[in-house]
């Protein structure tokens, strides 16, 4: 048939093809992995090769020709129900009940696109008009139509009963949008393509063309809300930017790929300036030499601003289908209001220790206080009686050396319970002492000593301490921190004992490390409460008896010493808490071992 190529006609599918192809590209492209995007991209691509095909035929120069294209087409159009169902049920939440359904509905378009390809059976022998070919409706074609129509009909339904439960004003509009994107080619492509054709009416075929209009609805909400209600992958980037945590993805040379803008306030720079930046430089741990994974790992993040950040690190490896690493996702949590907690949380658990313990202090104040006082009113009466006769010239009187020398034994008795008050002070003074003092190097059989003397009024005179302090180098850590953790120990041993006992208290060196062992032989902690001992207010002693923060506390000190604290108990046979320091090593917090054993 003679056509000329470039009669206004041919430009209707040409343009329509073109635009389809160009949207279920930016569709596609996207999001690419996520479905709602890939069913979106097929629908609007089978239009673009419908419309590919429709320009050919329609400049065909025989009939043969023009009948090759015009079945060639037939995937672009005999797919549009099944995907147009299973697009819309996944935009109005019915994937679930419509799941079932949508493997007979695309085998059955499987089933009509080879009849179309292979058969005349959908449409017969091609028919020459003023516009181009056209093509006479097979017996197949009415049955073709109405599956399309009972895949579209329903979908829609289900799109228009969303409108009214919708709150958001901007979905509504969108749903409207799409409403629209699909039903005008539906119906035009369903008027052109199928009712006409069965009438026998030969018009220019604008069915493929129409679907144009679907991937422009889907471009342009991209443009006028920022995100396309079918494609849900396009709230990827939404989501990233609201989470209170900072993301990125650092390559393997340690420069950030890409990240979110909380990721660049917690640096303290601009956004732009994120690509780029050597984010492995501002970590006090590295996650590339070599690329590992971290699980809320503490440490520091220094910021453009020389300051240091507390946060939580996690990482995870992202790898090429080689599995090969290309990089590393790196999530951070800003902590410093956990830490302040943390600060705030020890001090009110040092306190409470200081108050349980005032009873007993003031108890073990007063009995060398008082016998002070005692030896101190004895000695006034010597010294006056030995005063009177020295005043009457009885230098060698009988019984004046044995005065004075009592008197010197009397004055030493004081003098020692001073000392042992001093200490005792002292001692109390230290572990109440804020918990925020520089780090020195200790030595723990002090620091193990002194809370023995403080913890002697809470241990019953019936359970003996046995003490077997070896030679053990120095560690570093705080002080008034370690005591806490060695008085809440030590006073938990003892009242784990009921009746007579022993509380053992060891140190020692053993694999570059030192160990300190508080032991009893108590009533023991039963299996099931082994895991969540050191879980905040959780305790196993009656009500008002206990806080539950005591180990809980102490967990989070030896954390931040790099120390390790092992249990090993069972109901009845006692309990010991190792615990294991490491030597000369700089403190960088780590996660503490809580494996209870036995």
């Amino acid at each position: 048939m003679d056509s000329d190529p470039l009669q206004p006609l041919v430009l209707m599918p040409l343009t329509g093809c073109l635009v389809s192809a160009l949207s279920a590209l930016a569709i596609l492209l996207r999001a690419p992995s996520e479905l709602s995007n890939r069913l979106a991209a097929a629908l609007v691509g089978g239009a673009a090769w419908w419309s590919f095909c429709q320009v050919l035929w329609t400049v065909a120069p025989d009939a043969a020709t023009a009948y090759f294209w015009h079945h060639a087409s037939t995937p672009g159009w005999t797919f549009i129900g099944p995907l147009s169902v299973h697009l819309l049920s996944r935009h109005v939440g019915a994937a679930r009940d419509v799941g079932p359904l949508l493997g007979p509905l695309y085998g059955i378009a499987g089933v009509f696109a080879l009849i179309g390809l292979g058969t005349p059976w959908l449409h017969g022998d091609p028919v020459e008009t003023p516009f181009g070919w056209g093509f006479v409706a097979g017996p197949g074609h009415v049955w073709n139509l109405a599956f399309t129509f009972g895949c579209l009909i329903p979908a829609h339904v289900l799109v228009l009963r969303r409108v009214g439960s919708e709150p958001s004003p901007a979905l509504r509009q969108q749903i409207w949008l799409v409403t629209v994107g699909i039903a005008g080619p539906f119906l035009l492509a369903g008027a052109f393509a199928g009712i006409l054709p069965l009438m026998g009416i030969q018009l220019p075929r604008l069915g493929a063309f129409s679907f144009s209009i679907f991937g422009v609805s889907i471009a342009w909400a991209y443009y006028r809300y920022g995100f396309s209600v079918l494609a849900d992958g396009a709230f990827s980037r939404e989501i990233l930017e609201t989470l209170p945590s900072g993301l990125a993805l650092v390559g393997l040379d340690g420069r950030t790929l890409s990240g979110n803008e909380r990721m660049s306030q917690l640096l303290g720079i601009d956004h732009g300036d994120l690509p780029g930046f050597d984010i492995s430089a501002a970590l006090s741990v590295s996650v590339l030499s070599p690329p590992r994974e971290l699980r809320g790992h503490e440490c520091a993040l220094a910021d453009a601003q020389g300051g240091e950040l507390a946060i939580s690190l996690s990482s995870s490896l992202l790898l090429d289908k080689q599995d090969l690493p290309i990089g590393v996702v790196v999530v951070v949590r800003d902590l410093r209001e956990l830490v302040e907690l943390r600060k705030h949380l020890i001090t009110s658990g040092r306190l409470a220790a200081v108050g349980e313990l005032a009873a007993g202090i003031a108890h073990e104040i007063n009995n060398p206080m008082a016998f002070v006082r005692a030896n101190l009113s004895q000695l006034e009466q010597h010294w006056t009686t030995l005063g009177e006769r020295l005043a009457d010239n009885e230098r060698r009187c009988a019984g004046g050396v044995d005065l004075i020398d009592e008197g010197r034994d009397l004055i030493t008795e004081c003098v020692d319970g001073v000392e042992r008050t001093v200490h005792i002070v002292r001692d109390v003074k230290d572990f109440a002492h804020g918990g925020n003092e520089e780090r020195t190097w200790l030595d723990l059989n002090d620091i193990l000593a002194r809370v023995l003397r403080v913890a002697g009024p809470q241990i019953a005179c019936e359970v003996r301490v046995e003490c077997e302090f070896g030679e053990i180098p120095k560690v570093l850590g705080a002080a008034s921190e370690l005591q806490q953790v060695f008085l809440n120990l030590v006073v938990n041993a003892s009242q784990a004992i009921a009746g007579p006992g022993r509380i053992g208290v060891e140190t020692l060196e053993e694999g570059g490390a030192v160990l300190v062992r508080i032991s009893d032989d108590g009533c023991g902690i039963p299996p099931e409460d082994c895991d969540r001992i050191f879980d905040p207010f959780y305790t196993t002693k009656p009500v008002g008896m206990g806080t539950g923060l005591g180990l809980a506390i102490s967990f989070q000190i030896l954390e931040s010493h790099e120390a390790e604290i092992r249990l090993d108990s069972a109901p009845g046979t006692g309990t010991v808490f190792e615990i294991r320091f490491p030597i000369g090593t700089p403190l960088t917090p780590t996660r503490a071992s809580r494996r209870p054993s036995g």
